[in-house]
């Protein structure tokens, strides 16, 4: 799937490693966390965090995105918050988050950060939201 990565998300790199091949290798912080192919030996990874670039927007890694959408308090104010944008219906299994479109298929979290990290607005909302949480 080819995704718009914004130019303020450019700068916002970091340094990741294959825990296959040990290749290092940039990525925008807001992928922390998701699935990667090694550009080296082309291994489908979740690559090992070396070092964060310093932000210089307000992109938050997919780690961050997951708990906001998973533990409570935070779910409470965020979900309703995504749900509205996208018109996702949304349900837990525990703290598994299952969340359908309007045609009732599952949605993939990863896609879904992927789209809020590409919309300036809504990255920004859920930035300030996220910011009440981590002080």
């Amino acid at each position: 799937m080819n995704v718009h990565v914004p130019d303020n998300a450019r700068r916002d790199l970091a340094l990741v490693g294959c825990p296959e091949c040990a290749f290092r290798f940039e990525t925008p912080n807001y992928r922390l966390g998701m699935q990667h192919r090694c550009p080296e030996c082309e291994a489908a990874i979740k690559p090992k965090y070396v070092r964060r670039a310093p932000d210089s927007g307000c992109s938050l890694s997919y780690h961050t995105f997951l708990q906001l959408l998973t533990m409570r308090p935070y779910r409470d104010e965020v979900v309703p918050l995504i749900s509205a944008w996208f018109g996702y219906q949304v349900e837990y299994q525990g703290r598994t988050l299952i969340m359908h479109n309007a045609a009732g298929r599952r949605v993939d979290t990863e896609t879904m950060h992927e789209m809020i990290q590409n919309s300036p607005r809504w990255q920004e909302q859920l930035y300030r939201k996220a910011g009440t949480f981590f002080r």
